[in-house]
């Protein structure tokens, strides 16, 4: 099976596996005016403020499909707060040159303070379909987060993803989702993790109907041992 986490459908609740230890649920939620608890997410640049720094581009490769697309960037606009000191991250996925599988989109590794027993984690991300963007059910947006052993994101212990396939009856063109889940337990929790790689990205889930598909991230979520979100302050359509 792929590394990559298999998602398909609307809303329905996932699992996938590899080796036991990667697991997937796809929850979409609309960001709502109302805000989330606040919590420290340790991720760093989460709310891409002004750069794409530390992200960088993450892009499946063999033995998984390989995926392609144009570079990511930094977009000053748009931004899920509407901050013009802040910004998101825009991806651009080349379907055509992609086969079923293959994923593009932007990754960092997370190196804590110390190694941390984790028994579960929170984490997610926003995403926004721009409204030129076709919803044809042929990309999932995945965020995806995995535990390391050692600093650096060496020696893979478990991990999770989220993600939801970008349908016309799912997801709505100009509009602000975040995918999340607040308690995720990893194989054999709790587990001692020095460091964690973050990654949200487009996936290729069907025969694509136009040749790029835009999209932009923003707010990266990642809490150990804590079921608090970080706040997603506003909602917003253009």
């Amino acid at each position: 099976m792929s590394r990559l986490s298999r998602l398909g459908g609307a809303l329905p609740l996932l699992a996938a596996h590899r080796n036991a230890r990667l697991r997937s649920t796809a929850l979409l939620f609309l960001v709502s005016a109302a805000p989330w608890a606040q919590a420290q997410t340790i991720v760093p640049n989460p709310y891409l403020n002004t750069q794409l720094t530390p992200w960088t581009a993450f892009v499946s490769a063999a033995p998984d499909p390989v995926g392609s697309g144009t570079a990511p960037a930094w977009a000053a606009t748009p931004d899920l707060d509407n901050n013009p000191a802040s910004g998101s991250a825009l991806v651009n996925f080349n379907a055509m040159a992609s086969a079923v599988n293959a994923a593009s989109g932007i990754a960092q590794c997370v190196d804590f303070a110390a190694p941390t027993s984790v028994t579960f984690y929170n984490y997610g991300m926003a995403f926004r379909a721009p409204p030129a963007m076709a919803t044809d059910g042929s990309l999932a947006a995945t965020v995806e987060v995995r535990l390391f052993s050692g600093a650096g994101c060496s020696g893979f212990l478990s991990g999770g993803s989220q993600g939801q396939v970008l349908s016309a009856a799912q997801v709505t063109n100009g509009t602000w989702y975040t995918l999340r889940d607040t308690s995720f337990v990893p194989l054999d929790s709790p587990v001692m993790a020095a460091s964690a790689q973050v990654r949200g990205y487009l996936r290729q889930t069907a025969s694509p109907t136009q040749t790029d598909y835009p999209i932009n991230f923003d707010q990266f979520v990642l809490v150990l041992n804590s079921t608090t979100p970080v706040s997603l302050m506003h909602f917003d359509v253009n």
